[in-house]
């Protein structure tokens, strides 16, 4: 199964301006409510609360970009709709206080749950270590858990980093149309088959490059 990273569009003549939204002012980070206390890995015990406005010259794309640390995506009614019909992991859709010259939009809070981790095969993912200047990887590795990764990251200096080379998922994984990478890397992911559906769609504000460091199956 192929996947793709999803990414917000940085056009400006699909979004009108970099970036498009802004923490509405009032809007409490220190809230209890407030998203900085929704994390990947479970659905929150409350409805979290996250208000945002389009800056004036923003267009309203069908996926906005969102506040730094924002755990989920930002989806208008017909995206929302749209992705009701595919695999999604554990998930809920929280309405959320959108504004763009002071009108109030009608937008959504995607979290879903990140369980991906459940399914990597690290006997067989393997990553690289480089050095950042004068490029060059210096040695690649395996794993046996994403504690024993981030202890190496821990450890490096500023001249060197970590990256996947290649990650693989046990034959077991669900095949969800949707995932996201967090704790190993901070990128979503969307299935082949979601792609082709939304690139078809009428839909705005992704945009798409094939990921191949991921294999669904061990080879």
């Amino acid at each position: 199964m192929r996947y793709y990273t999803l990414g917000i569009s940085v056009d400006l003549d699909v979004i009108g301006t970099y970036p498009q939204i802004e923490k509405e002012s009032g809007y409490n980070l220190a809230d209890p409510h407030s998203y900085w206390n929704v994390t990947w890995d479970k659905i929150p015990d409350f409805n979290p609360v996250y208000k945002i406005k389009l800056k004036s010259k923003a267009k309203s794309t069908s996926l906005l970009n969102s506040l730094s640390g924002f755990c989920g995506l930002t989806v208008n009614e017909e995206l929302k709709s749209f992705l009701q019909r595919f695999n999604l992991p554990e998930h809920n859709f929280y309405p959320i206080q959108v504004y763009h010259r002071n009108k109030k939009l009608n937008y959504y809070w995607f979290h879903f749950v990140n369980s991906f981790l459940d399914y990597v095969d690290f006997d067989n993912t393997l990553f690289e270590l480089f050095r950042k200047s004068k490029f060059e990887v210096l040695e690649e590795f395996t794993i046996s858990s994403v504690e024993e990764l981030h202890k190496k990251e821990d450890e490096l200096n500023f001249e060197k980093g970590i990256r996947l080379k290649k990650i693989v998922l046990n034959d077991d994984f669900p095949n969800y149309d949707i995932i996201r990478l967090s704790n190993i890397s901070p990128i979503f992911l969307a299935s082949e088959n979601l792609k082709i559906e939304l690139e078809k769609s009428n839909l705005t504000g992704f945009t798409f490059n094939e990921y191949k460091p991921l294999i669904t199956s061990p080879c």
